[in-house]
Protein backbone atom coordinates (compact mmCIF):
# COMPACT_ATOMS: atom_id res chain seq x y z
CA UNK A 1 0.00 0.00 0.00
CA UNK A 2 1.17 3.05 -0.87
CA UNK A 3 1.74 6.32 1.65
CA UNK A 4 -1.30 8.98 1.02
CA UNK A 5 0.23 11.97 -1.34
CA UNK A 6 1.56 15.20 0.76
CA UNK A 7 -1.82 16.89 1.97
CA UNK A 8 -4.41 13.94 0.98
CA UNK A 9 -5.91 12.38 3.78
CA UNK A 10 -6.08 8.71 3.38
CA UNK A 11 -9.12 7.12 1.99
CA UNK A 12 -11.70 5.75 5.05
CA UNK A 13 -11.34 2.00 4.71
CA UNK A 14 -14.01 0.16 2.67
CA UNK A 15 -16.68 -2.44 4.39
CA UNK A 16 -16.53 -5.27 2.59
CA UNK A 17 -19.21 -6.24 0.47
CA UNK A 18 -20.95 -9.72 0.17
CA UNK A 19 -19.10 -12.19 -2.21
CA UNK A 20 -15.61 -10.06 -1.77
CA UNK A 21 -12.65 -12.20 -1.61
CA UNK A 22 -11.81 -12.83 2.03
CA UNK A 23 -8.96 -10.52 3.62
CA UNK A 24 -5.61 -12.11 3.40
CA UNK A 25 -4.79 -13.60 6.69
CA UNK A 26 -2.54 -11.76 8.89
CA UNK A 27 1.20 -13.35 9.07
CA UNK A 28 2.56 -14.75 12.17
CA UNK A 29 5.40 -13.25 14.47
CA UNK A 30 8.07 -15.33 12.68
CA UNK A 31 6.92 -14.76 9.27
CA UNK A 32 6.79 -10.79 9.91
CA UNK A 33 10.43 -11.47 11.78
CA UNK A 34 11.89 -13.77 8.58
CA UNK A 35 10.58 -10.89 6.58
CA UNK A 36 12.53 -8.11 8.73
CA UNK A 37 15.88 -9.99 8.81
CA UNK A 38 15.71 -10.33 5.05
CA UNK A 39 15.12 -6.56 4.37
CA UNK A 40 17.78 -6.05 6.86
CA UNK A 41 20.27 -8.53 4.63
CA UNK A 42 19.04 -6.99 1.70
CA UNK A 43 19.54 -3.34 3.01
CA UNK A 44 23.25 -4.67 3.58
CA UNK A 45 24.07 -6.08 0.13
CA UNK A 46 22.39 -2.39 -1.28
CA UNK A 47 24.85 -0.55 0.78
CA UNK A 48 28.03 -2.31 0.50
CA UNK A 49 27.69 -2.52 -3.13
CA UNK A 50 27.32 1.43 -3.15
CA UNK A 51 29.63 2.37 -0.35
CA UNK A 52 31.74 -0.67 0.64
CA UNK A 53 32.56 -2.32 4.35
CA UNK A 54 34.34 0.31 5.88
CA UNK A 55 31.94 3.02 5.64
CA UNK A 56 28.68 1.34 6.17
CA UNK A 57 27.09 2.30 9.78
CA UNK A 58 24.23 -0.05 11.27
CA UNK A 59 22.25 3.45 11.23
CA UNK A 60 22.32 3.71 7.32
CA UNK A 61 21.23 -0.03 7.19
CA UNK A 62 18.41 0.40 9.41
CA UNK A 63 17.45 3.83 7.28
CA UNK A 64 17.35 1.42 4.20
CA UNK A 65 15.63 -1.04 5.42
CA UNK A 66 12.78 0.95 6.83
CA UNK A 67 13.12 -0.22 10.63
CA UNK A 68 14.25 1.08 13.81
CA UNK A 69 17.92 0.81 14.88
CA UNK A 70 17.14 -0.62 17.93
CA UNK A 71 15.16 -3.23 15.90
CA UNK A 72 18.72 -4.71 14.29
CA UNK A 73 20.31 -5.79 16.92
CA UNK A 74 17.17 -8.18 17.68
CA UNK A 75 18.48 -9.94 14.42
CA UNK A 76 22.30 -8.91 14.89
CA UNK A 77 24.76 -8.21 17.47
CA UNK A 78 27.16 -6.38 15.27
CA UNK A 79 27.47 -4.86 11.95
CA UNK A 80 30.27 -8.02 11.68
CA UNK A 81 27.90 -10.39 11.68
CA UNK A 82 25.54 -9.45 9.19
CA UNK A 83 28.14 -8.53 6.85
CA UNK A 84 29.69 -12.03 6.77
CA UNK A 85 25.90 -13.41 6.88
CA UNK A 86 24.84 -11.46 3.16
CA UNK A 87 28.50 -12.24 2.01
CA UNK A 88 28.22 -15.61 2.72
CA UNK A 89 24.80 -15.65 0.85
CA UNK A 90 26.15 -13.75 -1.85
CA UNK A 91 29.18 -16.29 -2.43
CA UNK A 92 26.94 -19.58 -2.22
CA UNK A 93 24.91 -18.13 -5.26
CA UNK A 94 27.85 -17.64 -7.09
CA UNK A 95 28.82 -21.17 -6.52
CA UNK A 96 25.35 -22.51 -7.54
CA UNK A 97 25.23 -20.27 -10.75
CA UNK A 98 28.80 -22.03 -11.69
CA UNK A 99 27.94 -25.31 -10.98
CA UNK A 100 24.38 -24.66 -13.51
CA UNK A 101 27.34 -24.66 -16.58
CA UNK A 102 29.15 -28.37 -16.62
CA UNK A 103 32.51 -29.18 -16.92
CA UNK A 104 32.80 -30.83 -20.74
CA UNK A 105 35.75 -32.57 -22.57
CA UNK A 106 36.50 -28.35 -25.07
CA UNK A 107 38.38 -26.93 -22.19
CA UNK A 108 38.21 -23.63 -23.88
CA UNK A 109 34.61 -23.92 -24.31
CA UNK A 110 33.59 -24.52 -20.62
CA UNK A 111 36.26 -21.99 -19.50
CA UNK A 112 34.87 -19.73 -21.95
CA UNK A 113 31.28 -20.74 -20.07
CA UNK A 114 32.86 -20.30 -16.37
CA UNK A 115 34.60 -17.20 -16.99
CA UNK A 116 31.58 -15.29 -18.50
CA UNK A 117 29.31 -16.74 -15.16
CA UNK A 118 31.57 -14.70 -13.05
CA UNK A 119 32.18 -11.70 -15.38
CA UNK A 120 28.52 -11.15 -15.43
CA UNK A 121 28.71 -11.28 -11.52
CA UNK A 122 31.42 -8.34 -11.49
CA UNK A 123 29.56 -6.47 -14.40
CA UNK A 124 26.13 -6.76 -12.51
CA UNK A 125 28.00 -6.34 -8.89
CA UNK A 126 31.35 -4.76 -8.77
CA UNK A 127 30.72 -3.43 -5.12
CA UNK A 128 30.31 -6.93 -3.82
CA UNK A 129 33.07 -8.44 -5.43
CA UNK A 130 35.12 -5.79 -4.00
CA UNK A 131 33.83 -6.45 -0.76
CA UNK A 132 34.36 -10.04 -0.65
CA UNK A 133 38.09 -9.32 -0.86
CA UNK A 134 38.30 -6.66 1.33
CA UNK A 135 36.45 -8.18 4.07
CA UNK A 136 38.32 -11.36 3.77
CA UNK A 137 41.09 -9.81 5.95
CA UNK A 138 38.81 -7.71 7.99
CA UNK A 139 36.14 -10.63 9.45
CA UNK A 140 37.94 -13.98 10.31
CA UNK A 141 34.97 -15.72 9.88
CA UNK A 142 33.86 -14.79 6.12
CA UNK A 143 38.34 -14.91 5.63
CA UNK A 144 37.88 -18.75 6.38
CA UNK A 145 34.42 -19.14 4.23
CA UNK A 146 36.29 -17.15 1.48
CA UNK A 147 39.11 -19.55 1.93
CA UNK A 148 38.01 -22.61 1.85
CA UNK A 149 35.49 -22.02 -1.01
CA UNK A 150 38.70 -20.65 -2.98
CA UNK A 151 40.69 -24.01 -2.56
CA UNK A 152 37.58 -26.11 -3.51
CA UNK A 153 37.22 -24.18 -6.58
CA UNK A 154 41.22 -24.48 -7.49
CA UNK A 155 41.17 -28.09 -6.52
CA UNK A 156 38.02 -28.71 -8.46
CA UNK A 157 39.81 -26.94 -11.50
CA UNK A 158 43.14 -28.55 -11.26
CA UNK A 159 41.34 -31.80 -11.22
CA UNK A 160 39.95 -30.75 -14.26
CA UNK A 161 42.55 -29.51 -15.80
CA UNK A 162 44.62 -32.65 -15.26
CA UNK A 163 41.62 -34.46 -17.23
CA UNK A 164 41.81 -32.24 -20.10
CA UNK A 165 45.31 -32.97 -20.55
CA UNK A 166 44.94 -36.73 -20.89
CA UNK A 167 48.25 -38.98 -21.62
CA UNK A 168 50.22 -35.35 -20.92
CA UNK A 169 49.14 -34.53 -17.61
CA UNK A 170 51.19 -33.07 -14.98
CA UNK A 171 51.50 -34.60 -11.53
CA UNK A 172 48.74 -33.59 -9.38
CA UNK A 173 51.20 -31.02 -7.80
CA UNK A 174 51.88 -29.43 -10.69
CA UNK A 175 48.09 -29.32 -12.09
CA UNK A 176 47.36 -27.64 -8.35
CA UNK A 177 50.59 -24.36 -8.99
CA UNK A 178 48.61 -24.44 -12.39
CA UNK A 179 44.90 -23.82 -11.38
CA UNK A 180 46.30 -21.40 -8.64
CA UNK A 181 47.84 -19.53 -11.47
CA UNK A 182 45.38 -19.35 -13.77
CA UNK A 183 42.52 -18.93 -11.22
CA UNK A 184 44.60 -15.75 -10.16
CA UNK A 185 45.15 -14.05 -13.16
CA UNK A 186 41.81 -13.84 -14.24
CA UNK A 187 40.40 -13.05 -10.92
CA UNK A 188 42.86 -9.78 -11.46
CA UNK A 189 42.04 -9.30 -14.68
CA UNK A 190 38.17 -8.95 -14.01
CA UNK A 191 39.18 -6.95 -10.66
CA UNK A 192 41.32 -3.96 -12.72
CA UNK A 193 38.45 -4.13 -15.30
CA UNK A 194 34.89 -3.74 -13.51
CA UNK A 195 36.73 -2.84 -9.74
CA UNK A 196 39.35 -0.72 -10.45
CA UNK A 197 38.08 0.28 -14.11
CA UNK A 198 41.58 0.70 -15.31
CA UNK A 199 41.64 2.41 -18.50
CA UNK A 200 44.03 0.38 -20.69
CA UNK A 201 41.75 -2.41 -20.19
CA UNK A 202 38.36 -0.49 -20.75
CA UNK A 203 39.77 0.73 -24.07
CA UNK A 204 40.25 -2.46 -25.53
CA UNK A 205 37.79 -4.84 -23.99
CA UNK A 206 34.73 -4.93 -26.63
CA UNK A 207 32.34 -6.56 -24.25
CA UNK A 208 31.71 -9.56 -21.67
CA UNK A 209 32.19 -12.47 -24.05
CA UNK A 210 35.03 -10.72 -25.56
CA UNK A 211 36.46 -10.58 -22.41
CA UNK A 212 35.63 -14.65 -21.56
CA UNK A 213 37.22 -15.43 -24.81
CA UNK A 214 40.49 -13.74 -24.01
CA UNK A 215 40.70 -15.50 -20.41
CA UNK A 216 40.06 -18.80 -21.85
CA UNK A 217 42.60 -18.44 -24.85
CA UNK A 218 45.33 -17.46 -22.21
CA UNK A 219 44.38 -20.39 -19.90
CA UNK A 220 44.19 -22.96 -23.05
CA UNK A 221 47.37 -21.62 -24.12
CA UNK A 222 48.95 -21.86 -20.92
CA UNK A 223 47.82 -25.59 -20.79
CA UNK A 224 48.71 -26.57 -24.39
CA UNK A 225 50.64 -24.08 -25.47
CA UNK A 226 48.86 -23.70 -28.34
CA UNK A 227 45.41 -21.84 -29.36
CA UNK A 228 42.02 -23.24 -29.41
CA UNK A 229 41.01 -24.66 -32.53
CA UNK A 230 37.80 -22.22 -32.65
CA UNK A 231 36.38 -19.42 -31.09
CA UNK A 232 39.54 -17.04 -30.72
CA UNK A 233 38.32 -13.59 -29.53
CA UNK A 234 40.43 -11.77 -32.31
CA UNK A 235 40.77 -14.13 -34.85
CA UNK A 236 43.72 -12.83 -37.38
CA UNK A 237 45.48 -11.35 -34.19
CA UNK A 238 46.13 -14.78 -32.59
CA UNK A 239 46.08 -16.62 -35.10
CA UNK A 240 49.71 -14.93 -36.25
CA UNK A 241 50.50 -15.55 -32.32
CA UNK A 242 50.28 -19.88 -32.35
CA UNK A 243 52.81 -21.52 -32.30
CA UNK A 244 51.46 -25.18 -31.94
Amino acid sequence: MKPPEPGKKPKPARRAQAGAAPAKPHKSRKEQAAETKERLKLATLAILERVGYRQMRIVDIAKEAGVAVGLFYHYFPDIKSITCEVLSDFMSAMTVDARQSPRGDDLFQTLRTQYLILIRHFDKHPGLMRCMIQVSDEIPEFGEIWEQANRKWTNSFARYLEKCMGGKRPSADVAVLMAYSLGSMADAMMYEYYVRKNPDLLSRVKSQEHLAKILAALTYRAVFLKNPDMGLPDENEWRGWDKG
